[in-house]
């Protein structure tokens, strides 16, 4: 396959859907889940760190990588980041080559043999042992406003990176991915790269409008990537005995763009998850038995159930 080709609308490129699937033919490799809402205070951090290391603890070989600028999966992990070993690097396209230039296999080893980083704890938890991160830093932000938009159709430079990651022969079962809080370009290269999408949302108003926003951007890139599908829509911050959980869930019910992907389980409003930096590991390995760790698990069950 030669290069993809693109035109140009304003200062940005774009691609047809036929020409980005003859140049990319079908997701190979690891599952790879995006978790991502349009709107802030969602929890997407937090679901996307618990949930990646509770597949580790199930055996599972999971890469995390952090595409928001704020760059909470570090802060989570307990993990100093190094700004030359981050997701800037992996979407920079001046650090990229085309794929028929020499040395193209040899250019990604370099930088994904650099960026694959262990996160620390393993010694105390088996399930660390089994979890890579590639960190995000806040250079993210400048990148998506200048360089994603110069030269080259703008959303699939994540699925490239991800394609010669799989052509090194990593041994990589899943990738989960945090997303911005917004529907911008990182959030659009996440969709995709991906196999899944799972949505937290806040119980709110304003939160099942970033799902709907969410689910109009979803139909619209199964033109590129036909392998999107939507694991789950799960409520943050719920509460069954109070009168607004028990609305918004009516609300989504009667929705037809959200019903189907609604999961049944929902994480509790917990101070926990405020005070999770300060344990130094997620709050499933720093506190497996509590009431939002076993939520979480229920949330990740679900989940499974429906992408098998």
């Amino acid at each position: 396959m030669g290069e993809l080709r693109g035109y140009r609308v304003g200062n940005q490129w774009r691609v047809r859907g036929r020409d980005w699937l003859e140049y990319t033919g079908a997701l190979t490799g690891p599952r790879v889940f995006v978790v991502a809402n349009a709107k802030g205070g969602a929890g997407k951090s937090t679901f996307a760190t618990n949930l990646a290391v509770l597949r580790a603890g199930e055996g599972k070989r999971v890469l995390l990588l952090d595409l928001d600028p704020q760059g909470h999966l570090a802060t989570l992990l307990n993990m100093p980041v190094d700004p030359d070993r981050t997701t800037v690097q992996l979407l920079n396209e001046e650090l990229r080559l085309p794929r028929t230039a020499p040395g193209h296999r040899d250019r990604w080893h370099t930088l994904w043999t650099d960026l694959l980083q262990r996160v620390p704890g393993a010694d105390e938890h088996e399930a660390l042992s089994r979890l890579l991160l590639v960190p995000a830093h806040n250079d993210l932000a400048d990148l998506e406003r200048a360089n994603f938009h110069r030269t080259k159709p703008t959303e699939y430079a994540l699925r490239e990176a991800l394609e010669a990651l799989v052509g090194l022969g990593v041994e990589i079962d899943e990738i989960w991915i945090d997303t911005p809080p917004n529907l911008g370009p990182l959030t659009r290269n996440a969709l995709m790269a991906a196999h899944y999408v799972v949505s937290p949302f806040a119980k709110s108003d304003l939160g099942l409008d970033g799902l709907e926003r969410l689910m109009v951007l979803v139909e619209q890139y199964l033109e590129f990537n036909p392998y999107l599908h939507v694991a789950g829509l799960v409520m943050n911050y719920g509460n069954p005995r109070t009168i607004m959980h028990n609305e918004i869930r009516e609300t989504i019910k009667g929705r037809t763009s959200l019903a189907p992907f609604l999961l049944e389980s929902y994480v509790s409003e917990a101070e926990r998850f405020n005070q999770a930096p300060r344990l130094g590991v997620p709050l499933v390995l720093a506190e497996p038995n509590s009431s939002s760790a076993q939520e979480l698990r229920r949330v990740l069950q679900e989940v499974e159930a429906r992408v098998q």
